[in-house]
């Protein structure tokens, strides 16, 4: 299975899905709607893609104008399958893979802080992981002008937005039946 990269210069074309049914691809839906409100914050960023899998936001990211994204997912296949999409699409030179359980890779980090972070853990994941990952969200992740984009199922919603609302700012949201999508910036 592909999908399409929906905008920027690599508008139509084409990237693998990861084999089996471990990842979970954003909708083109979704993924429109979000870059649609992201649009004035992508060029020039630096982008974290964690829990990338095929890496859909990030290279979408990167078709849009972003000047770097840093990948990280810990799933062989996912890695395998993103390594041969940034080589497919040219994009070597703009990103970095990292196969990294996200906790670890959130704990240690030392680099530049990323303008915009998008955060889409598998399903399962429940409400101690997102709140996991919301207590491991701090600098030098991020600055007091970058964005977090969480992407969560919808019915955990309100049972995970006080702990969000601890830390940060809902800015924009939006939801569908089954999804909600969150666009969150530090207090």
């Amino acid at each position: 299975m592909t999908l399409r990269i929906l905008g920027g210069e690599l508008k139509g074309q084409s990237f693998a899905l990861p084999q089996g049914g471990e990842t979970r691809p954003i909708t083109a839906m979704l993924r429109k709607s979000l870059f649609d409100m992201l649009q004035n914050a992508i060029p020039e960023s630096r982008i974290l893609d964690l829990f990338a899998g095929s890496g859909a936001i990030g290279i979408e990211a990167l078709s849009r104008g972003a000047s770097f994204a840093h990948f990280i997912d810990l799933g062989s296949p996912a890695i395998r399958c993103l390594k041969a999409n940034i080589e497919k699409l040219q994009l070597k030179e703009f990103a970095t893979i990292e196969q990294k359980d996200a906790f670890v890779f959130l704990a240690n980090y030392k680099g530049a802080p990323f303008d915009l972070l998008f955060l889409d853990p598998p399903y399962p994941f429940g409400l101690e992981g997102y709140t996991r990952i919301l207590e491991n969200l701090k600098p030098p992740l991020f600055h007091e002008d970058s964005r977090i984009i969480l992407e969560l199922p919808g019915p955990l919603l309100p049972k995970i937005l006080p702990t969000i609302l601890e830390k940060f700012e809902v800015i924009k949201e939006k939801k569908n039946s089954t999804t909600a999508l969150l666009i969150l910036r530090a207090l």
